[in-house]
Formats: structure tokens, sequence, C-alpha cells
């Protein structure tokens, strides 16, 4: 007999440990019956546009379980979207303090909560929960934080973040933004050390070329408006048309206007129409205006160009006297409608300007305003 009751011990190990699973089985599925049952009323109400007692109802559900967090994540989207600032908050900040949540997902709500601050007007918010997320390391926070740092004008706090947390700007974009955040330091303290320190970054951008090339420039130091502009060309020729009069002037001032047109040469694989018409002024000066107007001709047969095409009409007028005035007419004609278009162009967004930004109004990216391209530019 007790060898029987032995033999049955297993057995009844089993069946207990099979039944245990199986009522453990049925009570996670009937708890996961009653969260979707509950989560398809919550979704039923806002259909129902009775979006008070939704929301209230879903935020209940959130407090029994969070493993749902990508459903609130698109919930709170969209409300944020909708312009229900109040309730996409309520959400992430409920979100945040959920105990059960990995770090990841925490990071994900502070960030998605940060912009709702910002959306909202509360910076304050928004600065605190972005610095939190720039310190843990996480990445995802540099663009909306340089993006607030771009709105209030700290230029100096953008300077800071960068040189506490510099191995997280790796991309241009934020390299970029960082270094004109130096260049508005230095205009605001006239030290132009910050002007220096914004072309260390990894990545090289435009305004601190351009700016220390213009105090160089303004200073009569040619040689150093040179060195500058020419690296600023060499490295960005669709800015060549910002600086290329007065980097020639620079050139013309030490008595060097060969070296000049051995850059514009140099420049020419890349550059747009305003590069090629100096290209023409430099055969003109050596007298080979039947060469300028033949690579010019070639050059608008490839890539049409208005202004291409004024300079064109200058030429043939100095050169047929017989119907110098009909081309002047026409080349004036010509030069009025140029006049009338704008000469910046956004190569992210497509806002166009007579004037230049470093930061876009329109899509707030910063040195993405360039000389326009194309028919009507340069």
């Amino acid at each position: 007999m007790i060898e029987l009751l032995f033999l049955l011990l297993p057995v009844a190990a089993a069946y207990g440990y099979v039944m245990g699973k199986n009522s453990a089985k049925n009570l996670a599925h009937e708890q996961n019956r009653k969260i979707t049952s509950e989560y398809s009323k919550g979704l039923k109400f806002l259909l129902d546009r009775e979006e008070d007692q939704g929301l209230e109802h879903l935020i209940q559900l959130l407090e029994v379980s969070a493993d749902s967090v990508e459903h609130y994540l698109t919930l709170a989207t969209l409300f944020r979207k909708r312009g229900e600032l109040d309730r996409a908050i309520k959400i992430h900040e409920l979100l945040i303090e959920q105990p059960n949540l990995d770090i990841e997902q925490v990071k994900s709500c502070r960030l998605e909560l940060a912009k709702d601050y910002i959306m909202a007007g509360l910076l304050d918010g928004a600065e605190s929960n972005l610095v939190v997320l720039v310190k843990a390391g996480f990445d995802e926070a540099l663009e909306p934080m340089i993006q607030l740092y771009s709105q209030t004008r700290d230029w100096q706090k953008g300077v800071n973040m960068y040189e506490a947390y510099s191995e997280l700007f790796a991309d241009k974009a934020s390299c970029a933004a960082i270094a004109n955040f130096y260049c508005e330091v230095a205009i605001e303290s006239n030290d132009n050390k910050y002007f220096e320190k914004a072309t260390k970054l990894n990545h090289q951008a435009v305004r601190p070329l351009y700016e220390l090339g213009l105090d160089a420039h303004e200073r009569q130091d040619n040689v150093k408006a040179i060195y500058y502009w020419r690296k600023l060309t060499s490295e960005f020729p669709q800015i060549a048309p910002l600086v290329i009069n007065d980097l020639q002037s620079c050139y013309e001032a030490l008595n060097i206007t060969t070296e000049f047109y051995g850059l514009v040469e140099e420049l020419l694989p890349n550059a747009g129409v305003t590069i090629k018409i100096k290209h023409c002024q430099g055969l003109v000066e050596s007298g080979n205006v039947a060469e300028a107007i033949m690579f010019l001709t070639d050059s608008l047969k490839r890539e049409p160009s208005i202004r291409g095409f004024s300079y064109l009409l200058q030429l043939l007028s100095a050169k047929n006297v017989k119907i110098q005035g009909v081309l002047e007419e026409i080349d004036h004609l010509v030069t009025s409608y140029i006049s009338t278009k704008p000469d910046y162009q956004c190569n992210k967004c497509g806002f166009t300007s007579h004037k230049l930004y470093w930061l876009c109004p329109s899509c707030k990216t910063w040195e993405s305003v360039v000389p326009s391209r194309g028919l009507d530019g340069y």
C-alpha cells in the first residue's frame, strides 16, 4: 500500500501542476478579456463623441495595465494633433508615473510630454524634461531641445549643452545648429573666439566661415578674408554667390586676380550660373570674347538660366553694334523680370525670400536657406 502511495505521488504532483497552470492561464485569459472589453468600451465612448467619459475610462484602465503603452501614446498623439493638449499631457504624465514601464518606454513618454509642453507654450516644463533626456544620453531629445533654444534664443544654453554632451552631436543638422548658436553668442558678446570654436565641430558649417571672412573683409584684411571665403566656397559651392563679388575684390586689392580666376576654374564643375558668368568675365578680360559666348551658349543649352541669358545678351550687345539697342532693350526686360524673383530658397521646405535667413522661418531648419538655383536662380 505504501509503495502504491509513492507511485501515485508523482501523478498527483503532475496533476496539480497541470491544473494550476490551466487555472493561471484561465485567470490571465479572463484578465485580458476584461481589459480588452474595458479598452473597447473606452474607445466606443470616443467614437460616440463622448470624449470626456472615454478619456477618463481609458485613463482608469491605464492604472490597471501599462502593457498597452503604445496604444496610449497613439491616443495622446491623436489628442495633440487635435489641439487637446491638456488631455495629451495628462496621458503622458500618467504613463511616466507607471512603475512597471521599462526605461526606454519612460524616455519615449517623457519626450512626447516635452513636445506637448512646447505646443502648449509651457517652455520651462519642456526644457526640464528634455534636459533629463539629454543627460541620459537620449539623442532623440536633441532636435526638440535645439528647436526650443532656437525659439527662446537661449544661445548660451545651447552652447553649454553641446560642450557638456558633444558626443551626442554626430549629424550635420545638429552641428549646423550649434555652429549658429556659437555665431549668435559671438555677435552678442563681440568675441570672435566663438566663431573659431564653431569651425571646430564634427561637421563644418557655413555661417562661421562666412562671418569670419566678413569680419576680415570689413577690417580690410584681404588675406584672411580670402582664406575663410575660399574655404567656404570650396566646401559649399552653392553658397558662392553670397561672397563671390567681395572675394573678387579681395584678390584685386592684392593684385592677384589671376588666382581668383583659378579659384573660379576649380568651382566650375559644381557651380551655378554665377560662377559660370565669372568664368566668362575672365575670358573677356583676356580678350577671348568669342570663347566666352561659345561657353555660355553651350552651358545655357544644357542648363537654361535667365541670369545667364541676361549676361549672354550683354556679350552679344557689346560685339554687335548694329543690334546693340535691341539687345539692350531685351536685357532690360530680362533684368526687370529677374528682380521680381526670390534670391533665396530653403532646400528643405521650399520657402523663398529676397533676404538671407540662417534659420528658415518656415521649417525652422538651420542653414537650409541658400541662394536659389534653377531657371531663375544663381
